[in-house]
Protein backbone atom coordinates (compact mmCIF):
# COMPACT_ATOMS: atom_id res chain seq x y z
CA UNK A 1 0.00 0.00 0.00
CA UNK A 2 3.03 2.83 0.63
CA UNK A 3 3.55 4.68 -2.09
CA UNK A 4 6.70 3.35 -3.84
CA UNK A 5 9.77 6.02 -3.74
CA UNK A 6 9.98 6.70 -7.46
CA UNK A 7 10.87 9.80 -8.98
CA UNK A 8 9.24 10.26 -12.62
CA UNK A 9 10.11 14.33 -13.18
CA UNK A 10 6.84 15.02 -12.24
CA UNK A 11 6.10 13.56 -8.41
CA UNK A 12 7.98 12.84 -5.77
CA UNK A 13 8.36 10.77 -2.40
CA UNK A 14 8.26 13.57 0.47
CA UNK A 15 10.62 10.88 2.15
CA UNK A 16 14.36 12.02 -0.70
CA UNK A 17 12.91 15.98 -1.18
CA UNK A 18 15.52 18.31 -0.53
CA UNK A 19 12.83 20.11 2.01
CA UNK A 20 9.75 18.20 3.14
CA UNK A 21 6.10 20.33 2.41
CA UNK A 22 5.68 20.33 6.22
CA UNK A 23 7.73 21.12 9.50
CA UNK A 24 10.01 18.51 10.93
CA UNK A 25 12.71 17.76 13.07
CA UNK A 26 13.56 14.95 11.07
CA UNK A 27 16.06 17.03 9.18
CA UNK A 28 19.12 15.64 11.53
CA UNK A 29 18.93 11.86 11.21
CA UNK A 30 20.39 10.07 8.39
CA UNK A 31 19.47 6.69 8.21
CA UNK A 32 16.75 6.39 5.52
CA UNK A 33 14.13 3.95 7.76
CA UNK A 34 14.27 6.12 10.76
CA UNK A 35 13.75 9.37 8.71
CA UNK A 36 11.03 8.31 6.69
CA UNK A 37 9.80 6.84 10.38
CA UNK A 38 10.06 10.38 11.68
CA UNK A 39 8.28 12.48 9.26
CA UNK A 40 5.35 9.78 9.43
CA UNK A 41 4.87 10.42 13.03
CA UNK A 42 5.67 14.19 12.51
CA UNK A 43 3.06 14.08 9.46
CA UNK A 44 0.47 12.20 11.58
CA UNK A 45 0.63 14.60 14.73
CA UNK A 46 0.58 17.51 13.17
CA UNK A 47 -3.46 16.03 10.91
CA UNK A 48 -4.19 14.30 14.62
CA UNK A 49 -3.60 18.11 16.20
CA UNK A 50 -5.73 19.35 13.36
CA UNK A 51 -8.87 17.03 14.53
CA UNK A 52 -10.96 18.40 16.96
CA UNK A 53 -13.00 15.04 18.02
CA UNK A 54 -11.59 12.17 19.36
CA UNK A 55 -12.37 8.52 17.88
CA UNK A 56 -12.66 5.14 19.15
CA UNK A 57 -11.08 2.91 16.46
CA UNK A 58 -8.97 0.00 16.37
CA UNK A 59 -7.90 -0.53 12.70
CA UNK A 60 -5.56 0.95 10.31
CA UNK A 61 -6.25 4.40 8.65
CA UNK A 62 -3.79 5.67 6.04
CA UNK A 63 -3.99 9.16 4.17
CA UNK A 64 -2.33 9.53 1.24
CA UNK A 65 -2.21 13.30 -0.92
CA UNK A 66 -0.06 15.33 -3.25
CA UNK A 67 1.67 18.73 -2.50
CA UNK A 68 1.92 20.21 -6.08
CA UNK A 69 4.50 23.14 -6.83
CA UNK A 70 2.61 26.10 -5.38
CA UNK A 71 2.15 24.47 -2.10
CA UNK A 72 -1.47 23.25 -2.65
CA UNK A 73 -3.04 19.68 -1.71
CA UNK A 74 -4.30 17.58 -4.05
CA UNK A 75 -5.26 13.70 -4.49
CA UNK A 76 -6.15 13.48 -1.01
CA UNK A 77 -6.98 9.40 -0.24
CA UNK A 78 -7.93 7.49 3.03
CA UNK A 79 -8.16 3.72 3.50
CA UNK A 80 -9.11 2.25 6.58
CA UNK A 81 -9.59 -1.19 7.80
CA UNK A 82 -12.05 -1.19 8.82
CA UNK A 83 -13.80 1.55 7.15
CA UNK A 84 -14.85 5.14 9.18
CA UNK A 85 -16.06 7.25 6.91
CA UNK A 86 -16.66 10.01 9.39
CA UNK A 87 -12.91 9.52 10.59
CA UNK A 88 -11.73 9.34 7.02
CA UNK A 89 -13.72 12.65 6.48
CA UNK A 90 -11.84 14.41 9.36
CA UNK A 91 -8.08 13.41 8.00
CA UNK A 92 -9.19 14.29 4.85
CA UNK A 93 -10.50 17.98 6.14
CA UNK A 94 -7.27 17.94 8.62
CA UNK A 95 -4.90 17.39 5.15
CA UNK A 96 -6.68 20.45 3.86
CA UNK A 97 -5.73 22.66 6.62
CA UNK A 98 -2.11 22.10 7.20
CA UNK A 99 0.75 24.98 6.66
CA UNK A 100 2.49 23.14 3.72
CA UNK A 101 4.96 24.82 1.34
CA UNK A 102 6.51 24.25 -1.77
CA UNK A 103 9.06 21.60 -1.99
CA UNK A 104 12.33 20.86 -4.37
CA UNK A 105 14.43 17.71 -5.30
CA UNK A 106 17.59 18.46 -6.38
CA UNK A 107 16.90 22.49 -6.80
CA UNK A 108 14.19 21.80 -8.97
CA UNK A 109 10.54 22.26 -8.13
CA UNK A 110 8.46 18.91 -7.64
CA UNK A 111 5.00 17.65 -6.70
CA UNK A 112 5.42 15.62 -3.35
CA UNK A 113 3.73 12.71 -2.42
CA UNK A 114 3.10 12.41 1.35
CA UNK A 115 1.54 9.35 2.89
CA UNK A 116 1.53 8.29 6.71
CA UNK A 117 -0.63 5.87 9.02
CA UNK A 118 -2.77 8.07 11.16
CA UNK A 119 -4.17 6.29 14.38
CA UNK A 120 -6.81 8.40 16.29
CA UNK A 121 -6.40 9.77 19.89
CA UNK A 122 -8.23 7.04 21.41
CA UNK A 123 -7.71 3.76 20.76
CA UNK A 124 -10.45 0.98 21.08
CA UNK A 125 -8.84 -2.30 22.33
CA UNK A 126 -9.83 -5.14 20.55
Amino acid sequence: MKLVKKKNGKTVHFTIVDKTPFESDCDGISDEKERTQCLEKSLRDQILNLIEKDYKYSGEMYVWFTVDKKGNVTDIATKGYPSAPEFEKDIKKAVTELNLTKSTYQKRKVNVRCYTRVLPKVIEPK
